[in-house]
């Protein structure tokens, strides 16, 4: 295949940020210009954190190793599984999450929301996964970048497995972020359970009155 084609590929792959930003401004801006105050915040909280997630995952680590001659070096190393964590968590984890908190009141007779126990459960959850899953692609990041560095790149390069050793240290890291988004989920899960009073739709109230 000619050259030329790594460039227009890579030119057009660069481009990708800028529709995942346009979709996040799109996302708050629905959400601010609102006319109802849907009762179930958490899904709310969700489907934003869908929009701002997948810009991270999808656009901007998609776009820190999507040039070619760089791709070269970090295609198959840990900044690939860096930028897979979160592309996969915001463009398709929160996605389905989103669903579930908006499907689950109504598939279990408790209206358009669940309690505001269970509503403050999930929005935990929501911040524990979350800003565990971005360190947990910092330090893959991290690992990523010295992988490359001692195995790919420098004049002396390293074997796979040593380098797996020097790196050995972000990987630790990474476990320890892992345990706090399993609390997360478990939280998560745990809000199903979680009694109180059901939430009312104020404005679809307003709006039959």
């Amino acid at each position: 295949t000619p050259e030329y084609w790594q460039w227009w590929g890579s030119i057009f792959s660069a481009l990708e940020p800028i529709p995942f930003f346009m979709m996040v401004v799109f996302a708050f801006n629905v959400v601010n210009r609102r006319r109802r105050d849907h009762p179930n915040q958490a899904a709310t909280l969700w489907a934003l954190g869908t929009a701002v997630m997948a810009f991270l995952g999808a656009g901007v680590w998609g776009f820190m190793h999507t040039i070619a001659p760089i791709n070269y070096y970090t295609h198959g190393s840990q900044i690939t599984a860096a930028h897979g964590h979160l592309a996969f968590y915001g463009a398709y984890v929160l996605v389905v999450l989103t669903m579930i908190s908006y499907a689950m009141p109504h598939l279990r007779g408790q209206g358009p929301a669940a309690s505001n126990r269970a509503q403050v459960m999930e929005m935990w959850s929501f911040w524990l996964m979350s800003v565990s899953m971005v360190f947990i692609v910092l330090f893959l990041t991290a690992a990523g970048v010295l992988q490359v560095w001692l195995q790919r790149y420098g004049a002396d390069p390293q074997p796979f497995m040593q380098v797996q050793q020097e790196v050995a240290l972000f990987y630790w890291a990474r476990l320890a972020t892992g345990f706090v988004f399993l609390i997360g989920l478990i939280v998560y899960l745990a809000s199903f359970f979680a009694k109180g009073e059901p939430v009312t739709d104020k404005s679809a109230t307003e709006t039959t009155a």
